[in-house]
């Protein structure tokens, strides 16, 4: 025991350690060689060396304070990316497009077709002919709302060099069922009136 205590009551002789010991964050840290220590008190004689540890204790117990996870990770880095929706909206642009142009070509100018899907917009124009003989062309811009499709259209005659251009009035088209069975339903404004 009176070793233990030898070792324990060591007087600390640096400025470092009074320091720590004064702040209650190092009572005793010894490793020391037996054969040293005891021929410095000179209370026991041992005749190989032996190392001793000292326990090192400390005045205040340190608690970690909890951390949350997301602190403790890292966040997942945000996608700069088009969402899902936009990128379908640009595939079924580009191949609404794509269809449009090979209609185009297949019918030598008679059909064409240019669809944007993010403003659900189509420009539909279908005719043929010559303006010099006769010519019959049908130009429509629509815009799709939910279920129904507003249509806005002109027809353009052209026979033996006189043409004449009809601005049809604006209609809507929507599905319809009967008696089960599918149609289109055809709005047309007889009186139109605007405020």
């Amino acid at each position: 025991m009176q070793l233990v205590g030898a070792l324990t009551e060591l007087q600390l002789r640096t400025g470092h350690a009074r320091a720590m010991t004064a702040m209650g964050c190092l009572r005793a840290t010894t490793i020391v060689s037996a054969l040293g220590a005891l021929g410095v008190t000179g209370r026991v004689a041992v005749a190989e060396p032996v190392m001793l540890v000292g326990v090192a204790t400390t005045g205040q117990v340190a608690v970690a304070e909890p951390v949350a996870l997301a602190d403790r990770w890292p966040a997942v880095p945000r996608d700069r990316s088009l969402s899902l929706e936009d990128q379908v909206t640009d595939r079924l642009t580009d191949l609404g497009n794509v269809l449009g142009r090979h209609l185009e070509l297949l019918s030598h100018d008679t059909f064409a077709l240019t669809v944007d899907c993010h403003l659900r917009r189509a420009h539909l124009r279908l005719g043929a002919g010559d303006d010099q003989t006769f010519a019959v062309r049908l130009d429509s811009d629509v815009q799709f709302e939910d279920l129904n499709a507003h249509v806005r259209a002109r027809i353009d005659l052209g026979f033996r060099g006189h043409a004449v251009h009809l601005e049809l009035p604006d209609f809507e088209m929507s599905p319809a069922t009967y008696r089960g069975d599918y149609g289109i339903e055809l709005k047309l404004p007889l009186f139109a009136r605007s405020f």
